[in-house]
This record gives structure tokens, sequence and C-alpha cells, in this order.
């Protein structure tokens, strides 16, 4: 099978055609925001009707919940879980079940407190509980090699890493977001 070509890029042939070409792609631009800021326009009122219906509905459910938590803890898991931590009833699991364990300090102690604690400690286990995280600064490493002050740095990183940088071509529209909303907004 052959392979397809993109269609051949009009490409202007003087400063005039260029003139011409960009005021289409500008125009052309400038739909292409008026398009993106009038579908953020709709996600948005359509989210605050989900919105506004999830707020209903949860708070018709919310008594419901507390209703069958009390009588679950007055006596239901009794009659329907028998020494069980949950029981099926109508379609729906109701019981009790383990939050994910969470690291939590004592009064008056910082994570920080805990790390020199057990940086201090002369227990061999102590190391188990700590992490060291060590991780490449690429804005060090892209500084050392442009820069010549610190040549010997940028040399040595040299022979393991190089900095990858192109020129790439655009066009800026000028186009203002908050005066194009306000153009959308007035019509």
């Amino acid at each position: 099978m052959p392979r397809r070509k993109d269609t051949a890029a009009p490409a202007p042939s003087n400063a005039q055609e260029a003139t011409l070409m960009i005021g289409e792609f500008v125009g052309l631009d400038r739909d292409i925001a008026r398009e993106r800021l009038a579908a953020a326009d709709a996600i948005d009122k359509i989210e605050a009707q989900r919105d506004s219906r999830i707020a209903e509905l949860e708070s018709q459910a919310k008594p419901l919940f507390a209703g069958l938590k009390a009588w679950w803890e007055a006596g239901g898991k009794d009659e329907l879980a028998k020494g069980k931590r949950s029981a099926e009833i109508a379609g729906a699991k109701i019981g009790l079940r383990l939050t994910t364990p969470k690291v939590k300090f004592q009064r008056g102690f910082k994570a920080e407190d805990v790390v020199a604690f057990l940086k201090g400690l002369r227990w061999v286990r102590a190391k188990d509980f700590l992490r060291i995280k060590v991780e490449l600064d690429r804005q060090a490493v892209i500084k050392a090699i442009h820069t010549d002050a610190d040549a010997e740095a940028g040399a040595m990183l040299a022979t393991r890493l190089y900095v990858d940088q192109k020129d790439e071509f655009f066009i800026d529209t000028g186009l203002d977001q908050d005066e194009l909303k306000k153009e959308a907004a007035a019509s």
C-alpha cells in the first residue's frame, strides 16, 4: 500500500500574500478561541447543574445514612450480621469496615522530629523507616552546561547528558482571552 502524503501547504510567494495569509490565520485563531470559550462556558453550566443536583440528592441521602448507621449500632448488626462485620440487605452491603491505615504523630511531634529521633538511634532497623529520595536537578544541569562559570561541571556532565533545545516556528496572534470572553458575552 503506498504511503499517503499530506496535501501541500500553500506558501506565500511575497509579503503581500503573506499578509493576506496571516490575516486569515488570525481570523481562524480567533474562531478557534471563541469555540473553546463557548465550549468551556457550556461545560461550566452543565457542571453547575450537575453539582446542584448532586447536592440536592446528597442532602436527601444524608439523613437516611445517619438513620441506618444508628439502627446498625443499636442492634441491627446483631439481627443481620450474626457476628460478622457486614451483611447484605436490599441489594446493598451494610456494616463496618476498616479505613486505610494512616501514620499520625503524637501531640507535639512533627515529621522532622521523628526523622531526627530515628537518625539518632543506634537501632539497626531505624534506617528501615526512613526513605531518602535522590533525583536529578534538571534545571541545575541545564545551567551548568550552558554557563562558562562552572566549566568543569558542565564538561563533566556533557559526557553523559546534553541539553536539547530547538528553534520552533510560531505565530503570536496577540488574542486577549479576557477581551474574547467580553465579546462572547456581548453577543
